[in-house]
């Protein structure tokens, strides 16, 4: 994918781990309308599949919200998307903690060698209900190596932890809704 800013970089990994999220486009289209009569166009950063609807996303920093021209372009994206009935958003710096951990466990987003089966005694546990990092990986035939295979089924959505919060050993592990093991 490609990004014309670190700020939309950090949302397109966090789009890209959102799982409501089917599909990404960067620099979708150009919108052309007229302020005070003069001609003006704008290219959104990114139009988004979200649980089957579509959305338009700018992405700015904080200190730019603000921005005579950039709040003339968010009316004109308001009434486009309105008359398209697009969704549209304005994506401000994301929650740090929230970005950390989906950075870290973007590194697990290939499936790492299973040759003990721990992806499936994993959900077999947690079928029962939660339990911390610690617990789940004391079981594992070698957990050094188990550990990576958490991480993926964390990434992938079959297991899920408070991605607001440090991903630690004592973070608690819960398996998704809809996957069975």
């Amino acid at each position: 994918m490609e990004y014309e800013s670190l700020l939309e970089r950090d949302w397109m990994l966090l789009m890209d781990f959102d799982r409501q999220v089917e599909w990404i486009c960067e620099q979708p289209l150009r919108l052309r309308y007229r302020v005070d009569g003069k001609p003006v166009s704008h290219v959104p950063d990114l139009l988004v599949w979200r649980g089957g609807e579509p959305e338009i996303c700018d992405v700015k920093s904080a200190e730019r919200v603000d921005d005579p021209v950039f709040r003339a372009q968010v009316r004109a994206m308001e009434l486009a998307c309105g008359e398209a009935g697009w969704g549209y958003r304005v994506l401000v710096e994301p929650d740090r903690q929230l970005l950390t951990s989906v950075r870290w466990l973007a590194g697990y987003r290939e499936s790492p060698p299973d040759p003990d089966g721990e992806s499936a005694r994993m959900l077999s546990v947690l079928a029962a209900g939660p339990c911390t990092i610690c617990e789940l990986l004391s079981g594992a035939v070698e957990p050094m190596l188990a550990r990576p295979v958490l991480m993926h089924l964390l990434w992938v959505g079959q297991v899920l932890v408070d991605v607001g919060e440090p991903i630690a050993d004592g973070s608690r592990v819960w398996a998704s809704s809809g996957w069975a093991a």
